[in-house]
C-alpha cells in the first residue's frame, strides 16, 4: 500500500529505512529478544522479497518493535520520513491478545502497525512542495475549468460543465465578462490542469477547445472524447501506468 500511494502520487525517489534496536542500550525495548530477533528478521526478510533498497539504522526502533520507514526525496533533495510499517510482538502478549485458529486453538497474534502516509499534515506539505502545487489529475481539486469567449455562451459552456459533472469530473466555469486572454492567464496561474474554451465554432461543432496547463493548446475534441480520454488518463494514474489519451 506505501508504495502503491508513492507511486500514485509521483514519489519516485525514496529508500526503504530498517529501523533496528540499539545493539548496547536495550533497555528502553519492552519484550523479549526472541520477539525482537522473529520480528526484526521478518522486516528485513520481507524488504529483500520486495526488492527494496534499505538501509539499516540501529536504534530507530520504536519501543514496541522494529519499522520498515520509508524516506521520500522531494524536488528540492530534502528526506522525509512519510509511511512506516512496524511488526510488533510485544503489544499482543502485553494486551493479552488472542484469537481462535481454525484448528480451535487459542493462538496470539502479531500486530502490523501500518500508516502509509505518516503524519497526515506533513504528508500533504511536502506533495504541494514536491509537485510545486500541480498536483496529480485525480488528486487536483479542480480537474477542470470551462472557459466562454464572452458571455454569449455562457449557457454552452454551462452544458459543457454539467456533462462533466455527470461522470465526476469536477469542474467549474470562468463566467466573468473577462477577455479570453485574462481568463487563461488566471487559470493557469490556478494550476488547474485543463481549460476547455468555448466560443462560437465550439458551440456550432459541438465541440471545446482543450488547453491544457503548461503546455498550451491542445486542439479541438467533442465533450464526450475529451471526458473520456480525462477518464482513462485518471484511471492510469492510479494505477501508475502512462496515458496515450489524446489529452494527455
Amino acid at each position: 500500500l506505501v508504495l502503491y500511494v508513492f507511486e500514485s502520487l509521483g514519489f519516485t525517489e525514496y529508500t526503504a529505512q530498517i529501523s533496528l534496536r540499539d545493539q548496547v542500550d536495550r533497555s528502553k525495548y519492552i519484550g523479549s529478544d526472541e520477539n525482537w530477533e522473529i520480528a526484526e528478521q521478518a522486516i528485513i526478510q520481507a524488504s529483500s522479497e520486495k526488492g527494496l533498497k534499505t538501509v539499516i539504522e540501529y536504534g530507530e526502533a520504536a519501543f514496541y518493535g522494529p519499522k520498515l520507514d520509508f524516506m521520500v526525496r522531494d524536488a528540492l533533495g530534502r528526506k522525509w520520513q512519510l509511511g512506516t510499517i512496524q511488526v510488533d510482538y510485544n503489544l499482543p502478549e502485553r494486551f493479552e491478545l488472542e484469537y481462535v485458529d481454525s484448528d480451535n486453538t487459542r493462538k496470539r497474534p502479531v500486530m502490523i502497525h501500518r500508516a502509509p502516509f505518516g503524519s497526515m499534515e506533513r504528508f500533504i506539505a511536502v506533495l504541494l512542495e514536491h509537485c510545486a502545487g500541480n498536483l496529480p489529475l485525480w488528486l487536483a481539486p479542480l480537474q477542470v475549468k470551462v472557459l466562454p469567449i464572452s458571455d454569449k455562451y455562457n449557457e454552452y459552456a454551462e452544458k459543457v460543465k454539467e456533462m462533466l459533472k455527470v461522470v465526476d469530473i469536477r469542474c467549474t466555469i470562468d463566467d466573468r465578462s473577462e477577455k479570453i486572454g485574462r481568463k487563461i492567464r488566471d487559470t493557469e496561474m490556478m494550476k488547474v490542469p485543463y481549460m476547455l474554451v468555448v466560443g462560437e465554432k465550439e458551440m456550432t461543432d459541438g465541440m471545446v477547445a482543450v488547453r491544457k496547463h503548461g503546455e498550451g493548446d491542445q486542439g479541438a475534441v467533442t465533450v464526450e472524447q475529451f471526458s473520456a480520454d480525462i477518464l482513462a488518463i485518471i484511471k492510469e494514474q492510479v494505477k501508475g501506468k502512462k496515458s496515450n489519451a489524446i489529452v494527455a
